[in-house]
């Protein structure tokens, strides 16, 4: 699953897919897309010749990863605004980030060959068959959000575990709060989610504040300028999810967590990017690399419905307010 979600960074993912040396062993074949949306997110849908399951691999709207990235995903997922989960009927109260709850829907919306994202996974894919849903990153964050909706769709009926919906996520926000959470892990109780230790993504969005430390046993310091911008974040948020009651939580518990792994004689954004890349989570979990051809220019051309990115309303969020730093 991490081989396709590497993949998907890529520009010929047709290609990609056909490499027999990769973990994937040539084996996953495009069935929809791959399809660029409005947003810049990308999502295709692979078939598996062996087992004659089905993937749903999807990559965030960046495939490169900087600081700024960070930044970019506090608004572009609107965390300081949530909206509530119809998809867990059973788990009043269930509520993911409006970003992540609108770019999630503009995927399922996006049309390939004539037929949205949502039509074929829930009349083509066979309610037997087993659908992965995967991604590394915001994909990831996207990844979950997808993976519970689709399992309302085609899995059993609500408060039920669905044995045939199984996620694996790789570097992943987190994209609900603690309801969301709850009903996320026993709805998909074959879920993974992946992080490395030294991956600041991950500690987005309920353990914001450990960035500020993440390096500092091997001696290499959050610089300030990121520690007052991590902070500006958090008191944001923490004033946000205040005012909703509502507070962001990992799913999966602890999770999975690889490394670590240090890269020597780099500076700290530089390891950042390193920590976080894709290549980086495949020798974690001991798999082959993906040759790198990185998306630049050529993207699949969106079809569908044009959607506008959701704002945030004056009004709407609370004022912020400086929260109580954690101990230590």
């Amino acid at each position: 699953m991490m081989t396709l979600s590497a993949i998907a960074y890529q520009r010929d993912i047709a290609g990609q897919l056909k490499n027999t040396t990769y973990a994937t062993s040539g084996d996953w074949s495009l069935v929809w897309g791959p399809l660029q949306d409005d947003y810049g997110n990308l999502a295709f849908v692979v078939r598996s010749a062996s087992t004659g399951n089905f993937a749903l691999v999807v990559r965030g709207s960046l495939t490169t990863f900087t600081w700024p990235a960070l930044e970019n995903w506090f608004y572009d997922l609107d965390v300081l605004l949530q909206s509530p989960w119809p998809y867990f009927p059973n788990a009043r109260g269930a509520m993911v980030s409006n970003g992540s709850y609108w770019q999630a829907f503009g995927l399922a919306a996006a049309t390939w060959g004539g037929q949205t994202l949502a039509s074929f996974l829930m009349n083509i894919v066979p309610r037997s068959a087993t659908l992965y849903v995967t991604g590394h990153s915001l994909g990831a964050n996207l990844a979950t959000v997808l993976a519970s909706w689709i399992s309302a769709q085609r899995g059993p009926a609500a408060g039920q575990p669905d044995p045939n919906t199984r996620s694996y996520t790789f570097a992943a926000p987190s994209p609900g709060n603690t309801v969301f959470t709850g009903a996320y892990n026993a709805r998909l109780p074959n879920s993974w989610r992946y992080w490395n230790v030294l991956d600041v993504v991950p500690q987005a969005w309920d353990n914001l504040l450990n960035i500020d430390t993440i390096y500092n046993n091997y001696g290499l310091l959050t610089p300030i300028p990121v520690q007052a911008a991590i902070d500006s974040m958090y008191a944001a948020l923490w004033s946000s999810q205040e005012y909703y009651g509502s507070f962001y939580q990992q799913t999966n518990g602890k999770g999975t967590s690889l490394g670590p792994t240090w890269q020597l004689f780099v500076d700290w954004y530089t390891q950042v990017s390193i920590q976080h890349g894709h290549n980086t989570y495949l020798q974690l979990l001991g798999a082959p690399l993906v040759k790198d051809t990185l998306l630049t220019e050529l993207t699949p051309e969106a079809v569908g419905p044009i959607m506008e990115r959701p704002k945030i309303e004056k009004g709407k969020v609370p004022l912020f307010v400086v929260p109580p730093r954690k101990a230590g």
